[in-house]
């Protein structure tokens, strides 16, 4: 049973598939593009896809708050920023998901996510920046993310948090 049977214009659209199947000798494309075209097109139409991809996505979304248009330009984060941002690094509420640590806590009894030891940590006061409402928390990353002053903070931050972990763990007794 032909997939098209009984539809006005399919029965012409199988036979000429059909036909194409059967020939050896295809036809030379008349239509000539400059190799630029194409390749424009298709850089287009792949970040296209990609940036529906980027916003349809369930993962990543700390980061998509960050950078929402996906680009082929290098963001040159460093290894630390990288571990702020996504909140994978020396942070008791990641290592805790992975029961590396007993509790999501810092020693100071706040939950020790990135945003805590960038504002609040009493650990962490020289490293601090203004803390931001809830509301506006990701504005504040982004904002942060795009500042080289913010950046070099949160890079001592993690350096600091990294060399000194044994502060930021909450005694066991």
């Amino acid at each position: 049973m032909k997939a098209h049977a009984g539809y006005i214009g399919n029965e012409e659209a199988d036979r000429l598939a059909k036909e194409a199947a059967e020939t050896e000798n295809f036809p030379e494309n008349s239509l000539e593009l400059p190799k630029s075209f194409i390749k424009t097109f298709l850089r287009q139409k792949m970040l296209a896809t990609w940036q529906m991809a980027w916003d349809d996505g369930n993962t990543g979304r700390l980061i998509h708050n960050i950078i929402p248009k996906v680009s082929l330009d290098s963001i040159n984060w460093t290894r630390n920023e990288v571990s702020f941002f996504t909140g994978h690094g020396p942070f008791p509420s990641f290592l805790q998901r992975f029961n590396l640590v007993e509790t999501s806590f810092c020693s100071c009894g706040g939950i020790g996510t990135p945003m805590h030891y960038a504002t609040v940590c009493l650990l962490t006061t020289s490293y601090h920046m203004a803390p931001p409402s809830q509301q506006h928390q990701p504005i504040w990353f982004r904002r942060v993310s795009y500042n080289s002053t913010s950046r070099r903070k949160i890079h001592n931050l993690l350096h600091f948090l990294q060399r000194e972990t044994s502060l930021f763990r909450p005694d066991p007794n």
